[in-house]
């Protein structure tokens, strides 16, 4: 079954994205323009949403929190709601899962990819890598 997404976009892509400081700014920088001057059916989910808005308010504070809530309200970037069946596919990967400070998010994200047969995530995160998953990630 071919998604109608292309890529899925995690918090850590986004707040690299939002923050100049972050570690990863240049490259999420680079690759969001990429997406969008390529038309990549990019997509997040609610609970994406969630850790970035907290990240970003943790780092820089609440005008950007609430910059980047406004931006996911205006409906820039389509939204995979996580509900409770997704969240049980999320508990399921989640115990699976053998490494100290697993992120029920990563694993949410996890449990969208295997249901809407979406190829890739843009995550810096190394969780992503070490699934044995049918999807890429961009980042690498």
């Amino acid at each position: 079954m071919k998604s109608k997404f292309d890529v899925l976009i995690d918090s850590d892509a986004f707040v690299g994205w939002l923050l100049p400081a972050d570690a990863h700014a240049d490259h999420a920088t680079k690759q969001f323009l990429a997406f969008e001057q390529s038309s990549t059916a990019i997509v997040t989910t609610n609970w994406v949403i969630a850790e970035t808005a907290t990240v970003l308010s943790h780092r820089k504070g609440q005008d950007l929190a609430r910059l980047f809530l406004s931006m996911m309200e205006e409906g820039k970037f389509p939204i995979i709601r996580i509900d409770e069946r997704l969240e049980e596919e999320a508990f399921a990967v989640f115990k699976t899962q053998e490494k100290k400070g697993t992120s029920m998010t990563d694993c949410a994200n996890v449990a969208v990819m295997q249901r809407f047969a979406i190829s890739y995530i843009y995550s810096f995160d190394r969780f992503y890598k070490h699934q044995r998953l049918d999807f890429e990630v961009v980042s690498s």
